[in-house]
C-alpha cells in the first residue's frame, strides 16, 4: 500500500514528523551511488537502490549496513520511462514515505575512453545522454514528489557536473582548456539539470521540499575507469587528483540533513579547486 501526501495545496503549518523514511538513490549501484547509498544507510533510511540491471540494484542493497527495523530493496528498470519512475516512486513509498530522493544516475558516452567529436556524435548517443541524465530525473521527482512529506525535513539531490559551468572543452589534442573527455551532450544535459535543480527549488518550496545539487569534477569511478591519465587533466585541478566517490557522498549527506535545513536551490561544487566562487 503506497502513502500519497496530499500536495493539493501547500501545508499551512508544521506537520507531526514520520520517523520512518524511504531514500531513493538513483545510479544507485554506480561508483558514486553506491557511497551515497550506503550513507544514507548509515544514517537510518530504508534505502531503495535503484538501477538498470536487477543483479546489480539487489546486490548494492544488501551490501548495505543494516539498522534494525530497517530494510533496504533493490529496483530494477529503465528510468528513461515514466511508468518505470511512477512504479519506482510507488514501490519506494509502499516502504515509507520518500524522505530523500538522490538523482545520481548519468551515462557519459566515449570511444576507448576518448572524447566524441560533435560532429561525430549520432542521434541516438545525444538522445540517451538527454534521456538518462535530464529526463529520467524529472520524471522521478515529478512521480515521487506526491509521497513526499511536507514537514520540512524531505529533499532532493541532484548530481550534476563542472561541465554544467564549463563545458565540455576543446576537440581531442587540442591545446586550448578545459580539457574534459566527455561529449558536448553531456555538458549540455548537466546544464539542463542545473537549470531544473533551481527552477523546481522554486516550485517545491511552498511545500517545505528542497532541491539542490551537488557538481563534482573528475571522480574515480567506473564512468572515468577507461580514460587514460592525462597530466592536462590533473594540471587543470589545484589539488591535482580526482575526488572519491566518498568525498561526493560527503556533501549529499550534508545536503541530504537538518542542517541543510534552510538551503535549496543551491549547488555544492566538489572539484578540488578547478572550479572556484
Amino acid at each position: 500500500m503506497t502513502t500519497t501526501v496530499d500536495h493539493a495545496t501547500a501545508p499551512a503549518g508544521d506537520e507531526k514528523p514520520v520517523r520512518a523514511r524511504t531514500a531513493v538513490v538513483t545510479g544507485g549501484a554506480g561508483g558514486i551511488g553506491r557511497a551515497i547509498a550506503h550513507r544514507l544507510a548509515e544514517r537510518g533510511h530504508a534505502v531503495v537502490v535503484a538501477d538498470i540491471d536487477a543483479a546489480s540494484a539487489d546486490s548494492a542493497a544488501r551490501s548495505l549496513p543494516r539498522v534494525e527495523g530497517v530494510e533496504h530493496r533493490g529496483f530494477a528498470g529503465d528510468l528513461t520511462s515514466s511508468s518505470v519512475n511512477r512504479e519506482l516512486a510507488d514501490f519506494a513509498a509502499g516502504i515509507a514515505p520518500i524522505g530523500l530522493l538522490i538523482n545520481a544516475v548519468g551515462i557519459s558516452p566515449k570511444r576507448q575512453g576518448a572524447k566524441i567529436p560533435f560532429h561525430e556524435l549520432t542521434d541516438s548517443e545525444w538522445n540517451a545522454v538527454m534521456a538518462v541524465n535530464v529526463s529520467a530525473p524529472f520524471f522521478l521527482i515529478r512521480e515521487a514528489f506526491r509521497h513526499m512529506p511536507t514537514d520540512g525535513s524531505a529533499g532532493i539531490v541532484n548530481l550534476l557536473s563542472v561541465a554544467a559551468k564549463i563545458g565540455t572543452g576543446s576537440p581531442e589534442g587540442d591545446a586550448s582548456p578545459p580539457f574534459l573527455p566527455s561529449t558536448v551532450a553531456y555538458g549540455a544535459s548537466k546544464a539542463a539539470l542545473q537549470n531544473l535543480t533551481a527552477s523546481l527549488s522554486r516550485e517545491l518550496a511552498p511545500f517545505r521540499i528542497r532541491v539542490n545539487g551537488v557538481a563534482p569534477g573528475f571522480v574515480r569511478t567506473p564512468m572515468m575507469g577507461d580514460v587514460p591519465v592525462d597530466e592536462r587533466l590533473l594540471a587543470q585541478v589545484p589539488m591535482r587528483r580526482f575526488a572519491t566517490p566518498e568525498e561526493i557522498a560527503d556533501a549529499v549527506e550534508f545536503l541530504a540533513s537538518d542542517r541543510a535545513s534552510y538551503i535549496t536551490g543551491a549547488s555544492i561544487d566538489v572539484n578540488g579547486g578547478w572550479l572556484t566562487c
